[in-house]
């Protein structure tokens, strides 16, 4: 084995040179043929006899050029890539940027090629779409079955991040394309690419290109048509379009658009949100609660509670995303304790009839007791007391030894917490 790995290295080794040695002969080459020409124009300055013969034996013959500096050529060679080719991400790339280096003079036929009705795309890549604590595989069986149940259940949309535009390459033709432009924009200023720019945003339905015009305008005039991007954000949330031929990209259309207006801590769209969190059959809309609980904070504690006790919610998970959303505030809003304590209730009834070492025996009190200890460095002593004191009103609740040490050294941390925090007011 030992000799096969050195007979590997060996023939690496030598590739290497002899790839090394043609590159070094080639630039040698170059080189001599430069100082030729040198020679030869020098002679020429100087009305030597034969000197344009000498130049023109010995310059080559000029080379054709592969470069595309046809702005509408490269937009039909970016419609006809195959995505299915492994080299069409750099391809596209490439001829992304020669847009860009041409500079103004593409900017017409980009925008022919935007204004076609009915609208012409082609979709590269769709972005992974787990993020945060689903991007990890999960660590065990009942791990991994609670991912797929959160995954078909719109809670999905509250426990992941929200979705956002991808720095590293357009997923589809058209956003790529509205890159360019505003990098052509950046680049050498003038109305022509804002223009372009606002055009497609006054024509756009698609959460996700709304997403890109809004970068895209904040680097050529920042803050000029903020207002713009959120009226457009807010009408397409209220009024969604229809789905039909949708892309991936396209279902997550309201992901993108509640991020434009968390970024900007919208609160004109609150009580059309409150309207669309919980549907008439139940269903629970995992963006609009994330949006509310990152603009509103604990002032949406009535909306929380509210909801917590809709009678209509049926999915344990999406019921979970309300009761997660209440308990950032746990120990500081009387609201959120009542949810609290409705939520150990229920984790203590749903206790009965489980094996005493089944994960699905503590299951619903996972996150209620967790909950105690989220941000504790950062929560101030009288914080810490109350959630003492509600773990003190969960260790009378039941006489399960297994909880009640838990509870305990939940409890002895909290208070080592509580302590650090009493001297440091000392100080």
């Amino acid at each position: 084995m030992y000799a096969v790995f050195e007979k590997q290295k060996r023939q690496q080794r030598e590739s290497l040179e002899a790839d090394a040695k043609e590159t070094t002969d080639r630039l040698e080459k170059e080189l001599k043929d430069s100082q030729k020409k040198a020679a030869i124009a020098k002679a020429q300055s100087k009305g030597q006899p034969g000197a344009d013969t000498a130049i023109a034996l010995s310059a080559p013959a000029a080379p054709k050029s592969n470069v595309v500096d046809d702005p509408e050529k490269i937009i039909g060679l970016l419609t006809n890539l195959d995505v299915e080719d492994d080299y069409t991400n750099r391809r596209a790339v490439h001829y992304f940027e020669s847009l860009v280096d041409i500079g103004p003079t593409s900017l017409q036929p980009i925008r022919e090629f935007l204004e076609r009705d009915p609208p012409v795309d082609l979709v590269f890549e769709i972005p992974d779409e787990r993020r945060g604590r689903f991007s990890r595989r999960p660590r065990g069986g009942r791990e991994r079955e609670m991912q797929d149940e959160i995954r078909e259940s719109d809670a999905i949309n509250y426990f992941q991040p929200f979705p956002k535009p991808n720095s590293g390459f357009p997923p589809t033709l058209r956003l790529g394309l509205l890159e360019a432009t505003a990098k052509v924009g950046a680049k050498v200023g003038g109305s022509e690419a804002e223009d372009l720019l606002t055009n497609v945003l006054s024509t756009t339905s698609r959460g996700v290109e709304i997403a890109y015009l809004d970068l895209a305008l904040e680097e050529i005039e920042p803050g000029k048509y903020r207002e713009a991007i959120l009226e457009n954000a807010r009408d397409i949330l209220a009024n969604p379009p229809p789905e039909s031929n949708a892309t991936k990209l396209d279902e997550r259309s309201k992901g993108y658009l509640y991020a434009i207006l968390v970024k900007y801590k919208d609160e004109k769209f609150v009580e059309i949100a409150k309207g669309l969190l919980v549907s008439d059959d139940g269903k629970l809309d995992g963006y609009a609660l994330l949006y509310l609980r990152q603009v509103l904070g604990e002032r949406a504690l009535p909306i929380f509670l509210n909801a917590y006790r809709n009678p209509n919610i049926t999915n344990k998970w999406e019921k979970a995303a309300i009761s997660d959303a209440a308990m950032h505030y746990v120990g500081r809003n009387g609201q959120a304790d009542e949810i609290w304590r409705e939520m150990m209730k229920d984790g203590f009834k749903s206790m009965e009839g489980e094996d005493m070492f089944s994960e699905k025996r503590y299951e619903k009190l996972f996150l209620p007791v967790v909950s105690l200890a989220r941000d504790m460095d950062d929560q101030d002593v009288d914080t810490i007391k109350k959630r003492r004191k509600l773990l003190g009103e969960a260790r009378k609740g039941s006489g399960d030894l297994l909880l009640q040490f838990g509870l305990t050294m939940l409890d002895r941390r909290m208070g080592e917490a509580q302590k650090k925090k009493e001297e440091k007011q000392d100080e």
